[in-house]
């Protein structure tokens, strides 16, 4: 499983420096150590990004945390990073530092696809798998409604999940 997100990081990393390019000014030649949520702030989307990866692989002298690491994913997704929308959708998947939820997965993964063309193809089996296991759980009604919300979803700091 570790080797799984391992290769999910290396492709979202390479594609987080792409959608940040325009956005980005700072020195990326800077590796941050330690930098809580609030010190790394919405101003630094890589640097938060690059925080995230440092607390899921305990890299860089930062103890590993998965918890700490979805936080700064979820940070990030909600402003619609589709690389961190990627990353949280797989630890969704996985369980690794958020409970396990099909249906947030799909959310972040469709999201993520939405949002990036090269995370489409790269997870577009993996949506449909997902989408499979939560028609086997959700009601017609219910399916149609999450794919609305994932329509209509925009991104704000206050996200109001599934």
């Amino acid at each position: 499983m570790w080797l799984q997100l391992i290769a999910v990081i290396s492709l979202s990393f390479g594609l987080i420096t792409h959608c940040l390019s325009a956005e980005i000014s700072t020195n990326r030649n800077t590796t941050p150590t330690s930098l809580s949520a609030a010190e790394a702030t919405v101003d630094s989307p890589l640097i938060m990004y690059q925080q995230a990866l440092n607390y899921l692989l305990g890299r860089n002298g930062t103890a590993r945390s998965a918890e700490k690491a979805a936080d700064l994913f979820k940070t990030l997704a909600q402003q619609n990073l589709s690389s961190a929308q990627h990353m949280l959708g797989n630890m969704y998947i996985s369980g690794k530092g958020v409970e396990q939820n099909d249906l947030l997965a799909y959310k972040w993964l469709s999201l993520a696809s939405r949002n990036n063309m090269q995370l489409a193809e790269a997870i577009q089996s993996k949506r449909k798998r997902l989408y499979e296991r939560l028609q086997s759980s959700l009601s017609d009604q219910s399916l149609h409604k999450m794919e609305l919300w994932i329509t209509e979803w925009h991104p704000s700091d206050n996200d109001k999940s599934l």
